[in-house]
């Protein structure tokens, strides 16, 4: 069961900020024309992407607007900035011409758009949306943070493509709980990403990594033979068994798959300089180093991570 504290009064409005990059006073005023009637909602105002930063470093707003013709070719620099420095702050792009780059800086990280044209009556809706969307991103991290425990279980084929999605999943959790900082889930993940596809390639598939090093066709012979047993009985039949469990100490995976396994002690050492080029040595290398833990059973078709929470005084 999962208990809160006391939730705050409700009649307390929460003042949300929003910064706006708009470097005419035309501008400005149209988008405070357009927001003004919002009680909650402060705006600030800046005319280039060096006031935008230092106003982010100073007070982190909960929202950016972006006029696409105030920063560097269209907007499309400035949101990748964004996405990477600042990932929890959405950004709703201002748009001025047709030939603006919308979709482009839409898929480097800014969230919806609004037309200058439109701004009277499209910009309060979708800055309400997307400051919606935000506070319950950040009501569950805060719900997140209260979980005691928390279990998952998956029986997944040999389907690639979902990893990303499952390793997503998880890493939600894992900065919910506070186990580790964004920074150290990405190490997670990649150590996690390793673990999952040698499963899926090595385990249920049986395909060794050596066809990675062919000095004539490089990785190619191996990603055939991927192809062909996703096919072919029994390869294409096999699952591979995903447990996850996580509390406020530490996160703990164990994969498991149908293959006939491999004796773990014959593994070589991936800190040993004379292995660290090997394509066969690099997942575990990774794995080693980023998991607190690595352990596999006698028959090597299955292997368990931790990651331990490091508490910081």
């Amino acid at each position: 069961m999962v208990v809160l504290p006391d939730e705050q009064d409700s009649s307390q409005k929460v003042v949300q900020s929003i910064l706006v990059l708009a470097n005419e006073d035309a501008e400005q005023r149209l988008v405070h024309e357009a927001l003004c009637c919002h009680d909650d909602w402060a705006l600030r105002f800046v005319a280039n992407e060096k006031q935008a930063l230092q106003a982010i470093l100073q007070e982190p707003p909960a929202l950016m607007l972006v006029d696409m013709q105030d920063v560097e070719k269209h907007g499309i620099n400035f949101v990748d900035t964004m996405r990477r420095k600042h990932p929890l702050i959405p950004v709703v792009l201002l748009t001025r011409r047709d030939d603006d780059p919308v979709y482009q800086a839409l898929r480097h990280g800014a969230v919806n758009y609004v037309p200058w044209k439109c701004i009277d009556t499209g910009l309060a809706e979708v800055a309400e949306s997307v400051l919606l969307a935000a506070e319950v991103r950040q009501c569950r991290n805060r719900l997140l943070s209260y979980l005691s425990r928390q279990e998952h279980r998956f029986v997944l084929g040999n389907d690639t493509s979902l990893v990303p999605a499952l390793i997503t999943l998880f890493q939600e959790t894992i900065l919910g709980m506070g186990i580790c900082d964004q920074a150290e889930s990405i190490r997670i993940n990649m150590a996690l990403e390793e673990a999952l596809l040698n499963a899926i390639y090595h385990g249920n598939l049986e395909v060794s990594s050596r066809l990675r090093n062919d000095p004539e066709r490089g990785d190619e012979p191996y990603r055939e033979q991927i192809e062909s047993r996703r096919k072919l009985s029994p390869y294409r039949e096999r699952k591979i068994s995903v447990l996850a469990s996580f509390d406020q100490s530490q996160a703990r995976f164990v994969i498991t798959d149908e293959g006939p396994g491999f004796d773990p002690g014959s593994l070589p050492d991936p800190t040993d300089p004379e292995h660290i080029e090997l394509a066969s040595g690099r997942g575990l290398l990774l794995i080693r180093t980023f998991m607190d833990e690595v352990r596999h059973n006698e028959q090597g078709n299955e292997i368990t991570m931790v990651k331990k929470k490091h508490y910081t005084k």
